[in-house]
């Protein structure tokens, strides 16, 4: 496990926290491949300070579109679920 290096926008909260974690955090970073491939690059806006204070913090994840068919925007929430145990 290599601390925060990688893609920022990827990582889950426990990685960019600091926290101790397993493959388990890949997970969350398949549930943001899943919305890259169907929509964009997230969290354009922010910069590595938000990012970072809003992913752990705040639980902040990628928008969901409605135009997301409903099997992928499932798969992406239960990707991103808090608790990286579920």
């Amino acid at each position: 496990m290599t601390g925060t290096t990688g893609t920022l926008d990827y990582m889950a909260p426990e990685v960019l926290d600091g926290k101790s974690y397993n493959r388990k955090c890949d997970v969350y970073s398949f549930g943001v491949c899943l919305w890259v491939y169907c929509f964009d690059v997230p969290y354009l806006d922010l910069d590595f300070a938000e990012i970072l204070t809003a992913v752990v913090k705040q639980n902040l994840r990628p928008k969901i579109p409605h135009c997301c068919p409903s099997s992928f925007a499932s798969i992406m929430n239960r990707c991103w679920d808090a608790n990286p145990n579920k």
